[in-house]
């Protein structure tokens, strides 16, 4: 049996954001990023661009509405770096949002910024024809 070829290619749809210390609360989930329904995330990551300095650790959690740790458990931001998150192949059916949880121990952090960013695409959707 062939498989039948489906002409329908749409861009790669690219979004981040920029949370600061400041922005999150220990323990409590944050919207971060939109995403419009049936989105499926192909990357993305986390960076750190200025650590965050509480006394023992810092760590970071993306997800979303439905599971807090969907991409990443414990992203390390007690030092500047990169960590990739872990695409599932999971398709939201209504809007939904990337979520953030940052999880400090010991002193609150006086500095530190993140920058989440994710790469998707929407089922469905058709931009251009191939073929």
């Amino acid at each position: 049996m062939a498989i039948t070829l489906k002409p329908a290619r749409q861009q790669v749809i690219h979004a981040y954001v920029d949370v600061n210390f400041s922005d999150v609360t220990s323990g409590v989930a944050a919207n971060a990023i939109q995403l419009p329904p049936n989105a499926v995330v192909l990357a993305g990551r986390v960076t750190t661009l200025t650590a965050f300095n509480s006394a023992t650790s810092d760590k970071f959690a993306i997800g979303d509405a439905a599971s807090g740790t969907r991409y990443v458990s414990a992203a390390e931001v007690h030092a500047t770096g990169n960590v990739a998150l872990t695409p599932t192949g999971y398709s939201n059916t209504v809007q939904d949002y990337i979520t953030v949880t940052w999880t400090g121990v010991s002193t609150a952090p006086t500095a530190g910024k993140v920058r989440v960013s994710v790469d998707y695409v929407v089922l469905g959707r058709e931009q251009f024809s191939q073929g």
